[in-house]
């Protein structure tokens, strides 16, 4: 079956996952059917100062939500990041989370969704050392935006947050840590700059070649990665100069 650029695509790979140009459009509707009236949507500074961030927003607002932002998240998001996410979600009340940009908005927006109902120090989770064993409560609302290609941290199950001091980086693990729903809009790459598109791009070129270098045998990832390198030998320069829809 060929592409349709023009089409919406549902899929499940478990993460549920909606793609496709507009379907930004139906993030706001879609929490207000969950019964989510006041969620936090936790971006960098950068795109936070871009005009697709205030037309996001001001879509979710006319779908009826109470809309609270964070955007105080270092390049390399740390402790402080989430803590301080921690008390914006909690003093304006919200009941959901949505990560809006690239990996250091979703790792610090999938941190904040664990420490809601979890109260032991942040690094007490730390996978290394068996932290998930304490991810036993619920998890509030989580759903992710991506806004560049990379990290696909928007699908994943955990999130790499560094020490203050040492820039120790600790990585935090559940299953209970995937996002209950993705809305991948290729229309929200289109406003950002060409360097972001770039440097992104080649940042996910080298997690396909990490990936299908990797000593552990999987055919099914070796598939995706291979694919994902010919997509993006084929795209990246051209989205890079030209903002064309279709390849990015």
């Amino acid at each position: 079956m060929n592409y349709d650029i023009n089409a919406k695509y549902n899929y499940n790979f478990p993460t549920a996952i909606r793609f496709g140009k507009g379907v930004i459009e139906e993030l706001g509707p879609h929490l207000v059917d969950q019964g989510l009236k006041k969620v936090l949507v936790v971006s960098d500074s950068g795109l936070a100062a871009l005009p697709v961030f205030a037309q996001v927003v001001d879509m979710l607002k006319k779908a009826g939500l109470q809309v609270t932002t964070f955007s105080e998240i270092a390049k390399n998001p740390v402790k402080s990041n989430v803590t301080k996410g921690i008390e914006v979600y909690k003093n304006n009340h919200c009941y959901c989370i949505v990560g809006f940009c690239g990996g250091a908005s979703m790792d610090v927006a999938r941190a904040i969704a664990l420490k809601v109902n979890h109260h032991l120090d942040l690094f007490d989770y730390d996978d290394a050392k068996g932290g998930d064993r304490f991810v036993t409560g619920e998890v509030p609302y989580f759903g992710t935006v991506p806004t560049t290609s990379g990290t696909g941290s928007e699908v994943g199950r955990s999130t790499v947050i560094g020490d203050d001091v040492t820039h120790e980086k600790k990585i935090l693990f559940s299953p209970k840590l995937m996002a209950k729903k993705v809305f991948a809009d290729p229309n929200l790459s289109m406003g950002l700059p060409a360097f972001v598109t770039a440097a992104t791009g080649m940042d996910a070129l080298t997690h396909n070649i990490e990936a299908y270098l990797a000593k552990g045998f999987s055919p099914l990832c070796d598939g995706v990665a291979l694919e994902g390198i010919r997509l993006i030998s084929q795209s990246l320069e051209r989205e890079t100069n030209d903002h064309d829809v279709e390849s990015s």
